[in-house]
């Protein structure tokens, strides 16, 4: 059970509410839409990335699995393994995002991203060396975007487990990522 009850949609400023109704009704979003204007921002900021982003769809994915199991937050996890089987992610993938680096299951982009995402978690400011090998693969706005998107992730790992917002108890009828991108008013 939650630390805090979920808002009643009612009690809600209107564009939270309005916000909440396109979502799924996952719980996060659940309880997020009472964060007041912090809510439509958040959900703009991850708009950005998931939809208009430099990334590889199934390499931002990998790094949304990774920091979720490096702070050990099984809803995020959870979630993000339903998204990584919706861009047709292989089940072996999936599960080696939790596993030992590098991985053969990865190219080399993906294990020299990886490896940067475990080192920028621990440390913050990632190694030099581990910045290079991941730049080389990246270049500038593709670092600039991993580096925000470890940073989103963190910050909803640590949201989920402080909160103990519960996994669903069953699957939240969704066509994937299009619910985001429609609820921003982007085509």
């Amino acid at each position: 059970m939650a630390r805090i009850p979920y808002p009643d949609p009612a009690s809600l400023p209107p564009e939270n509410r309005a916000l909440r109704e396109t979502l799924p009704q996952l719980n996060i979003f659940r309880m997020l839409s009472g964060a007041g204007t912090s809510f439509p921002a958040f959900m703009k900021l991850i708009n950005a990335y998931l939809n208009d982003g430099v990334l590889n769809p199934e390499l931002r994915e990998l790094v949304i699995l990774r920091v979720g199991h490096l702070c050990g937050s099984s809803y995020e996890v959870h979630q993000h393994k339903r998204v990584s089987r919706m861009l047709g992610m292989t089940a072996e993938r999936i599960e080696a995002a939790s596993g030992k680096l590098p991985s053969p299951l990865f190219n080399e982009t993906e294990n020299a991203v990886l490896t940067f995402t475990d080192d920028q978690v621990a440390n913050v400011k990632a190694d030099a060396t581990l910045f290079a090998a991941a730049h080389r693969h990246l270049g500038d706005a593709g670092m600039q975007e991993l580096v925000i998107v470890v940073g989103i992730y963190l910050l909803v790992c640590r949201y989920l487990e402080t909160f103990e917002i519960e996994i669903e108890e069953e699957d939240i009828p969704t066509s994937g990522l299009d619910e985001i991108k429609r609820s921003m008013g982007t085509p």
